[in-house]
């Protein structure tokens, strides 16, 4: 009887769960209805330039500034995050691992308005002061380092912020799913005379999936961020192939006007949060297909 009455409860919170889509998406196509009924939703979409004060409403500067933002984080934040999973689990002692653990389990739960606060008055003029003027004085000539606006807040900044949030969750998940890697399999790797970091490779194999989710959520995290990446990405709508320029991502767009906006420019900015959902939707959907197709089809 417990058992029945635990699988309703459960049944129920997943339905529940399922049914608020629904209503998510209808509250935001009926907040932006003004607007889209004013523009096509493909001309919003394809749209080179954002503009409230006069009237200029393009989506594009914002989905290219957070596809760039986001795919730069993920790219700082995998490996990092992988090699302290297996740092924590396979290398370090008990001991010293499991207070690191905790560390980075802190690390995870810090405002991001904190993070962000950092960002700006302590890493962003670092780097300006640094790395920046390396890259513009000795690497000018690669376009990603060329900029005709040199600031501590860019392109580049907002990913190293967005690359240490997201850091800790797809560590945390990473380290639990090799923390589950059966001692058989590495029992026989061992068996075959593998060494250490041979060993570690076929557990890196086995966990596949796991790692995948770690993806999955640090994605997640790194295109809905908004608050920190506001205040480290100098929030100017470009195309500047650069990383050292200036940009903005749709979260920011909507963060920063949408206390002043009102009537179309309201329903304008919700159109944006509309527009982020369907390319958070397809960067998850085009992720699992990546997945099926390479790891033949094993989803679970």
């Amino acid at each position: 009887m417990i058992k029945i009455t635990t699988f309703y409860i459960l049944a129920f919170f997943t339905l529940l769960t399922i049914l608020i889509l629904p209503f998510y998406i209808g509250g935001i196509l009926y907040g932006s209805r003004e607007f889209y009924e004013r523009i096509s939703f493909l001309d919003f979409l394809l749209g080179k330039e954002w503009s409230l004060p006069e009237q200029k409403y393009g989506a594009l500067p914002a989905i290219y500034g957070t596809l760039i933002v986001a795919a730069l984080a993920l790219l700082i934040a995998m490996p990092i995050s992988i090699g302290g999973a297996i740092a924590l689990i396979e290398f370090l002692p008990k001991r010293l691992s499991d207070k690191l653990g905790i560390i980075v389990d802190l690390i995870a739960v810090i405002p991001s308005v904190v993070v962000g606060l950092w960002g700006l008055l302590a890493l962003g003029p670092f780097l300006k002061n640094n790395l920046y003027s390396f890259l513009s004085e000795n690497l000018s000539f690669i376009p990603l380092f060329q900029s005709s606006f040199f600031t501590s807040y860019n392109k580049l900044t907002a990913s190293l912020v967005l690359a240490y949030m997201i850091s800790p969750f797809a560590l945390a998940v990473i380290k639990e799913n090799l923390k589950l890697v059966p001692w058989s399999i590495k029992e026989a790797a061992y068996s075959l005379g593998l060494n250490h970091w041979e060993v570690v490779r076929v557990m890196l194999s086995y966990i596949k999936p796991g790692i995948l989710a770690a993806f999955m959520i640090a994605l997640g995290r790194a295109v809905a961020e908004a608050v920190a990446v506001s205040m480290v990405i100098g929030n100017t709508c470009s195309f500047s192939f650069s990383l050292l320029d200036p940009a903005c991502t749709l979260s920011t767009l909507i963060i920063n006007n949408f206390a002043e906006a009102t009537g179309i420019e309201a329903s304008a900015l919700i159109g944006l949060g509309f527009v982020l959902f369907i390319l958070a939707l397809t960067l998850v959907i085009l992720t699992r297909f990546i997945y099926i197709k390479a790891l033949g089809g094993y989803l679970r």
